[in-house]
């Protein structure tokens, strides 16, 4: 069953010190309620659910006043109905309730909080608190995904991510003993983590991983098409690889394909985020992701508030289920995603079809709509007859495009003409489009890398 973590005298004894018993106990529910049935799923989820919300209205001001606001009682039934009733939350409306969000105590059970700041991509920082019980779930999750894709951690970890600078810089990076605490605590014979900064040359990278000969790597999809390019153009390779994970951006099957064709493996996505933890990770048999149910109840709703069937591209809405701390209910992440069919492996967690991206990755259009843009991706800039290594877009304005390109030399005039019609005709609509040469892309903040920025504000109605 799930986990009801709301109880005060709830079984997490001594978190961290018996971390791997607690880890035990989750996982073996969770090893049974992959298989629930959707309505099972929601029957467990519908009992946190209750017990957060009435914990929210009782300790936090934020949330009592947005109960009483929109009438809704945490004592009355709990469907997905009369969860809708509830507001999104925004980040703007989250930040301006500043500690009114904090909860004025929770289960001592839970463990003790600890503060957290998250940007994402838009620079502008989420404080909230979280508590070792969501960190067990998150760890939970993450071993799951091991389980699911196969994962033989007696090997080696290489993690290429955001690390603030000067730390773990190439040429050396930095070595761990294991994995991370979730695997160590199950497995005493974990395999080395090596771990590398993404600020570090294309270059540097790959003769890191070269030298450490991974079984894993973990990485940003961006930078896996750079360095599977990069593989390809100098006939390098790993001959331990056998496979890889992404995280944080949006997967396209360019950047899988490029993958396997450079090193003969597969790739695994995970869905998570900072405030929460895992939302999704990728069914082991296909490519689309199931819905981590036990740590956070995921709705996909349209510019209306209402539930998107599947296939209908909408926004990204999230409960935390164990965070007492600083709860999050229906809280917009900000990013946009579709629902699937019920998956043929046989899991009852919902299916998310596709991760489609943030809002500023989307398209506004002269008349006021907005669309996930076509790139073009990489191969349609082949007719352009120049040798791209990276482009990023950005649009100024309705009509205004700029398209940012890492290339040896800049292009010739020809070239340059046919790119703004290969641009145009991947977009479909007759943009005015401008190229601008760079010798690099800087990645946001938090390391991500978007090849889609949209700079108009999202219209009013």
């Amino acid at each position: 069953m799930l986990v009801n973590s709301s109880i005060e005298g709830v079984a997490w004894p001594g978190i961290p010190e018996q971390f791997g018993a607690s880890l035990g106990a989750v996982l073996f529910q969770m090893e049974r309620s992959q298989y629930y049935s959707p309505e099972k799923l929601f029957d467990h989820q519908r009992h946190q659910l209750r017990a957060l919300f009435l914990h929210a209205q009782k300790q936090t001001t934020f949330y009592r006043q947005r109960f009483e606001e929109c009438g809704f009682d945490p004592l009355g039934d709990i469907t997905p109905e009369t969860i809708g009733r509830l507001p999104p939350l925004t980040r703007d409306q989250f930040q301006a309730g500043g500690e009114t969000t904090a909860a004025a105590s929770y289960p001592k059970a839970h463990g003790k909080r600890n503060q957290i700041r998250t940007s994402g991509t838009t620079g502008r920082p989420v404080t909230l608190y979280k508590t070792p019980l969501m960190q067990l779930f998150w760890n939970a999750c993450a071993l799951r995904g091991y389980y699911w894709h196969g994962r033989d951690v007696r090997g080696k970890l290489a993690v290429i991510r955001y690390v603030e600078k000067p730390k773990a810089m190439a040429p050396h990076g930095v070595r761990s003993e294991a994995w991370g605490a979730e695997v160590r605590s199950w497995f005493p014979e974990s395999g080395p983590a090596v771990a590398l900064n993404i600020a570090s040359k294309l270059a540097d990278q790959a003769d890191w991983l070269i030298r450490e000969n991974p079984d894993y790597i973990l990485s940003y999809p961006s930078n896996f098409m750079a360095l599977s390019e990069y593989f390809q153009t100098h006939g390098l390779s790993l001959p331990n690889l056998r496979g890889v994970s992404t995280m944080s951006e949006v997967v396209s099957p360019q950047m899988r394909a490029a993958v396997k064709k450079a090193w003969g493996v597969g790739t695994t996505d995970v869905y998570t985020c900072e405030e929460t933890g895992y939302l999704a990770t990728q069914c082991p048999d296909h490519e689309h992701y199931h819905v981590q149910s036990e740590n956070a109840y995921v709705e996909i709703v349209d510019d209306e508030g209402n539930p998107c069937p599947p296939g209908q591209v909408g926004r990204v809405l999230f409960t935390s289920l164990h965070n007492f701390a600083t709860p999050l209910i229906r809280y917009e992440v900000g990013d946009f995603a579709e629902w699937g069919e019920p998956c043929s492996c046989g899991r009852g967690l919902p299916v998310i079809k596709r991760i489609h991206g943030r809002f500023r990755n989307r398209m506004i259009l002269p008349d006021g709509r907005s669309e996930f843009p076509y790139l073009g991706e990489y191969e349609d800039f082949e007719e352009i007859g120049a040798d791209i290594k990276q482009f990023q877009y950005v649009q100024h304005s309705v009509n205004d495009v700029e398209v940012k390109l890492v290339v040896p030399e800049p292009l010739t005039a020809e070239q340059e003409n046919t790119a703004k019609k290969v641009i145009v005709r991947a977009l479909g609509h007759p943009f005015n489009v401008t190229l601008s040469y760079h010798d690099e892309i800087p990645r946001s903040a938090s390391g991500k890398f978007e090849e889609f920025v949209c700079m108009v504000n999202k219209p009013s109605g």
